[in-house]
């Protein structure tokens, strides 16, 4: 059996491995033009869904985000901001969703890992959100909440797994 002290390289290896095999990437090109107007409107629009966050009123932040996305679907920020209305209001399917789609337009933005890995937290995705956070750790190795909440994935993945073979 493994130490502890071992264990933690070999899953660093592992998630590496599985980093390589993604991409979320889109080509810019695919992106449409936002006009200026449609800009302004979806500006207004996350501003409502701020200010219903704020609130704690998250069904109305998702409608406001959702018609903000509508006018621009282009901005990462709202995506990530309609994942975190969904995480709040257990949807992590949805969450899990909007997060993907903010990872495709900002692949290299830590918060855009983070939100990715906290909905598959919730769905019971451990190795994947411990991924999804470790790439996270990657791009911002300073960022002390990624970094627990990679530690933790790893940990409720743990206790997961050795809960299954419990049962089994």
């Amino acid at each position: 059996m493994q130490s502890e002290a071992n264990k933690q390289p070999e899953e660093m290896e592992n998630l590496k491995e599985a980093k390589g095999k993604r991409d979320t990437t889109l080509p810019t090109s695919d992106l449409p033009e936002v006009a200026p107007e449609a800009k302004k409107k979806a500006a207004e629009a996350k501003s409502r869904g701020d200010e219903a966050f704020k609130r704690k009123d998250f069904h109305t932040a998702v409608d406001a985000y959702t018609q903000a996305i509508d006018f621009d679907p282009t901005d990462a920020m709202l995506l990530s901001n309609r994942s975190l209305c969904w995480i709040r209001i257990g949807q992590p399917d949805q969450a899990l969703t909007d997060a993907k789609a903010c990872r495709a337009l900002r692949p290299d933005w830590p918060k855009a890992c983070y939100r990715e890995g906290a909905a598959l937290r919730l769905l019971q995705k451990y190795d994947e959100a411990a991924n999804a956070f470790y790439e996270g750790v990657q791009l911002d190795p300073e960022n002390k909440e990624l970094v627990n909440a990679f530690r933790e994935a790893v940990e409720a993945g743990r206790k997961f797994h050795s809960e299954d073979k419990e049962k089994s």
